[in-house]
C-alpha cells in the first residue's frame, strides 16, 4: 500500500527521487524526511536464517557470525557512552537485537538483566541458545510494563519500519521517567551520501524503508515526547575483511581479489574506527 504522506509530519507535499535503478523514494517538502512510499505488505519476512548470512554484498549481513568479535566492540563502546549518561547502569531493552550480540556485551558489563526485542524466529532461537533473554515480538507486541526500563537501544532498527512516531511512542511509554533512548541509522544527509549519491551503500530497497538525517531524527524524537534530544554522526569498528566484502558491491572483481590478498596476508582481520555514514541519536524521557 502507497504511503503518500510523511511519515513524520504527515504533510502530503513530496517530491520523488531515484535513489538506484528502479527504486524511487519520497522526500517531504516540508520536513526533508525521506522514506519508501511503497513499501513491501510484509517487511519483517525478510529476516530469516539467510538474512544473518548470505553472499549478497549489499543487504542483510554477509556471514553475521564472522563479524562478531568486532561488532561487540562497537556495542560495548555504545554502552559504555550510556553508562554516562545514566550515571551508572540500569535495566536495559534493546529492540531488534538481532542474534543478541549488544546483550552478550551488557551482561559481560555487569548490566543487571538485559532484555532483548526481536521479529525474527532464528535469531530470537539463536539468542536463546546463548542464555539471553530475548523475546520475539516488536514494540507493539510484547508483555513489558509501561515504564519498566532505563534505557532502550534502537540500533540500525528504525529504518526497517514504516512508522518511526509510533514506534518512538511506544519506546517513549516503556521507559522509566528520565530514562534514555539510544539510536544508530544511516544517515541521509551525511557526508557519504552527498558524495555517492543513488550508490550510497545505505539505499535497500524492501529492506530500508525510512531514512533519517540529523535533523530529521531529532524532530521525530521531540515529536515523540523526548527532551534533550542530540543527534550527531557515529562511527563503527570494522574489521578490513567486512569493509572489502561490502566495497564488493561496487566493484565485485576487484574486492575480491583484494579480500583474497588481505586474507592471504592475515590482514583482514586489522580492526579500524570509521565512519561509515550512520547516525547516532538520544533522548531522555521527561
Amino acid at each position: 500500500m502507497q504511503k503518500n504522506y510523511c511519515p513524520l509530519c504527515h504533510t502530503n507535499k513530496f517530491n520523488y527521487y531515484k535513489a538506484g535503478d528502479n527504486y524511487l523514494l519520497a522526500k517531504c517538502s516540508k520536513c526533508g524526511m525521506v522514506w519508501d512510499n511503497n513499501p513491501p505488505v510484509n517487511p519483517t519476512t525478510i529476516y530469516q536464517e539467510s538474512y544473518y548470512n548470505n553472499d549478497f554484498p549489499k543487504g542483510g549481513y554477509s556471514n553475521y557470525f564472522q563479524g562478531m568479535k568486532i561488532n561487540n566492540q562497537t556495542f560495548r563502546k555504545r554502552l559504555l557512552k550510556a553508562e554516562k549518561k545514566l550515571f551508572g547502569q540500569g535495566l536495559l531493552l534493546d529492540v531488534g537485537c538481532a542474534l543478541g550480540d549488544c546483550l552478550e556485551q551488557a551482561k559481560d558489563l555487569g548490566w543487571d538483566k538485559p532484555q532483548g526485542l526481536e521479529v525474527s524466529e532464528y535469531a530470537v532461537n539463536f539468542a536463546k541458545s546463548r542464555g539471553l533473554s530475548v523475546h520475539q515480538g516488536d514494540l507493539f507486541n510484547h508483555s513489558f510494563e509501561p515504564n519498566s526500563f532505563d534505557l532502550i537501544m534502537l540500533q540500525d532498527m528504525i529504518e526497517h519500519t514504516t512508522d518511526p512516531i509510533a514506534q518512538l511512542t511506544a519506546a517513549y511509554q516503556l521507559l522509566k521517567p528520565g530514562g534514555w533512548i539510544f539510536i544508530t541509522t544511516p544517515n541521509v544527509g551525511g557526508f557519504w551520501h552527498r558524495l555517492l549519491g543513488s550508490f550510497w551503500y545505505h539505499y535497500k530497497p524492501t529492506e530500508h524503508l525510512t531514512y533519517f538525517s540529523l535533523d530529521t531524527i531529532k524532530f521525530a524524537l521531540e515529536k515523540s515526547g523526548f527532551s534533550d534530544v542530540e543527534s550527531k554522526p557515529t562511527s563503527n569498528l570494522m574489521s578490513l575483511g567486512y569493509i572489502l566484502n561490502r566495497l564488493k558491491y561496487y566493484q565485485q572483481v576487484l574486492f575480491s581479489f583484494f579480500l583474497s590478498i588481505s586474507k592471504f596476508f592475515n590482514l583482514d582481520k586489522l580492526v579500524f574506527n570509521l565512519w561509515i555514514g550512520e547516525l547516532e541519536a538520544w533522548g531522555q524521557k521527561r
